[in-house]
């Protein structure tokens, strides 16, 4: 008896052995950096050369008593219920004369069914000729394009990530913008806000 559940739990394990890897195998798995703005359903958007995870880490801007602190990590075949894709996500706190404004940090350990339900998100990586453009960057050189929505505003937009060397320490260059608002206007009511409450604008932040 032992000896036939050992030969039927050998073939239930080879059988979806067989499975799972057909189904991957059906999967087309397309780099990152090729993307043309089309989205194959099922399809699996990778990180083949690993461009997203020089963007990984802690990065801090600080002047005075102002300061932006925002945390990325990359996650690599996430389902985003219609495709697989490796993505940066990320959280943020900003402190503004030495006011907290607001702290999405505690939320980077969410595990979502959608990481880009995430504040920053994206893998949007971009060459020195796409808007917006970028006269200082060298000939190959790549930026990432990340998605950013702001909760207490309403407000979305997008951030441009550039990778530099600042006063001989890592850092990156952001440059963020705000694109639209959420929560539609009512005839009536106070006018949403047209920025961010992280100022829409350029920043240098030191890998921590």
């Amino acid at each position: 008896m032992q000896l036939k559940m050992k030969k039927m739990k050998k073939t239930i394990y080879f059988a979806l052995t067989i499975l799972v890897t057909s189904c991957y195998a059906q999967t087309d798995v397309i780099n990152i950096i090729d993307k043309d703005g089309t989205r194959n359903t099922d399809a699996y958007y990778q990180d083949q050369n690993n461009l997203l995870d020089s963007y990984e880490g802690t990065w801090v801007y600080t002047n005075g008593t102002t300061a932006l602190k925002i945390v990325l990590i990359k996650k690599t075949q996430q389902y985003n219920g219609k495709y697989y894709e490796d993505l940066i996500i990320g959280e943020y706190q900003y402190i503004e004369n030495g006011v907290e404004k607001i702290n999405t940090l505690s939320d980077i350990n969410i595990e979502y069914n959608n990481q880009r339900k995430h504040h920053i998100i994206g893998n949007s990586i971009i060459r020195n000729t796409s808007k917006p453009p970028c006269p200082t960057c060298g000939v190959n050189e790549k930026r990432l394009r990340l998605g950013f929505t702001e909760v207490d505003s309403g407000l979305f937009g997008r951030i441009i990530v550039r990778r530099i060397t600042y006063n001989s320490q890592l850092a990156i260059s952001i440059n963020i913008r705000a694109e639209g608002n959420s929560t539609p206007w009512i005839e009536g009511q106070p006018e949403p806000p047209n920025d961010f409450i992280v100022h829409s604008g350029d920043y240098i932040l030191i890998k921590q």
